[in-house]
């Protein structure tokens, strides 16, 4: 039997999963899915009749199914909430060696043992499924310019065709995420980073490889390996930022750590110093979170924590850094940022957090709960990290003293204020 602490682990661990499974969508995001399936389908038959020369090859199609379902198993979720999935790589083989109803089907196969493993909502997934067939009947139209009739093969054509498929297939992939982000979760172009270089260039790797598969394919078998092989290294190197960040990160919050916060302060001060722009800091505390354990359990603090800690990723800007600072208190570094807009900001997390009643799985008694944050700003306050933070803990000090569930900004001035004001005005 699993004693009380392991317990409540294993209640935190469910909880945080349930926070980083993806969210159900809207309406408007739902009628988008459906319109892109039948899309997909539309595309599907067109492209088959268009091709009725590419008969289907069974063997290639059953190893690439497998292949795609097994990779898109081990998919590499990076710290901005982005994925990287090695299937693109037998995907894009398929687009070179398969009719497109094949291709279609090899992108349904694909999306069934993570479907089963993740159950992500009938949804999302039917949305991935309709986005990477798309993508993949883009890259076989691409293909198809430059190969005609002709097979895949160890040739400059297929160089060419494959070269414009994964071009294709990337753009059309990362351009219907893209729309469905801004539909479903209000996400402008910037803030998906979908179309960043480094996005871009490592989908477009990794179907470039493809090519080099379904090249391979119709010469010579035993070299398929040899093909395949860097897959292993590729893997491992994409997910060398995600083990970074995890030693960064708060285990029950899945914020990041005091220490990441101190090192990032450090950085983002030397940045505002070097271009004369503002930055502040916020301090938080939960109210009375002793008063709630001891009320209500130690299971139900652990779920207004985790609560708080969704709240900060909902109201703070991409570009903010949120942490768990101590038990119950949190910092946040609000770059580019006076004290009037931060001000603000710690106002609507506060809000937030008041209007909100937190529920641990397993109980339906809701806990209400509140924050007290302290606010400082550079240079109003201080100029190095350490002064910046004790000025925002004094605020925050205040802020409990006159009543908790408030919000207070720093009061102590540093000399040369007003040079300093003029400075990154």
């Amino acid at each position: 039997m699993m004693d009380l602490r392991q317990q409540v682990r294993a209640r935190v661990r469910m909880r945080r999963e349930e926070l980083e499974r993806p969210r159900a969508i809207g309406v408007g995001a739902r009628i988008l899915v459906v319109l892109l399936c039948l899309l997909a389908l539309a595309a599907t038959v067109y492209l088959q009749v268009e091709w009725p020369h590419r008969g289907a090859v069974w063997t290639t199609f059953l190893f690439l199914a497998a292949a795609s379902a097994f990779a898109q198993l081990f998919g590499v979720h990076t710290t901005h909430n982005q994925s990287y999935h090695l299937a693109i790589v037998f995907v894009l083989a398929g687009v070179l060696l398969l009719p497109p109803w094949l291709v279609a089907l090899l992108c349904v196969l694909q999306h069934v043992p993570e479907w089963r493993k993740e159950r992500y909502p009938v949804e999302i997934q039917g949305f991935n499924i309709a986005n990477y067939t798309l993508a993949a009947l883009g890259g076989a139209a691409a293909a198809q310019v430059v190969l005609g009739t002709r097979s895949a093969g160890a040739d400059s054509r297929t160089a060419v065709a494959g070269a414009l498929a994964g071009i294709a297939f990337v753009l059309v992939n990362h351009g219907v995420l893209a729309g469905m982000l801004r539909v479903a979760r209000g996400h402008t172009l910037k803030q998906s980073g979908l179309f960043t270089l480094e996005s871009l260039s490592t989908d477009l790797v990794l179907a470039l490889i493809g090519v080099g598969l379904a090249a391979w394919w119709n010469v010579n078998l035993w070299l398929v390996p040899v093909a395949i092989a860097p897959l292993v290294l590729i893997h491992r190197a994409l997910s060398i930022p995600r083990l970074r960040a995890q030693a960064s990160l708060d285990a029950k919050t899945g914020l990041y750590n005091a220490g990441y916060l101190k090192s990032a302060l450090e950085d983002e001060l030397e940045r505002a110093r070097r271009f004369r722009r503002p930055l502040s800091v916020m301090v938080a505390d939960l109210d009375l979170l002793r008063q709630i354990n001891n009320t209500h359990g130690h299971l139900s603090g652990d779920a207004v924590l985790l609560g708080v800690a969704e709240i900060l990723r909902q109201e703070l800007r991409p570009f903010d850094i949120a942490a768990r600072f101590g038990g119950e208190e949190f910092a946040v570094v609000l770059p580019e940022t006076r004290l009037d807009d931060a001000l603000g900001i710690a106002e609507r997390v506060r809000g937030a957090v008041e209007r909100r009643r937190f529920e641990r799985r397993g109980s339906g008694d809701p806990v209400p709960a509140t924050l007290s944050i302290g606010v400082s700003s550079f240079p109003l306050h201080a100029r190095d990290a350490d002064e910046l933070i004790h000025q925002a803990d004094l605020a925050l000090y205040r802020a409990k003293a006159q009543g908790r569930n408030r919000v207070r900004g720093a009061k102590t001035l540093r000399r040369e204020t007003l040079a300093d004001v003029q400075e990154v005005a």
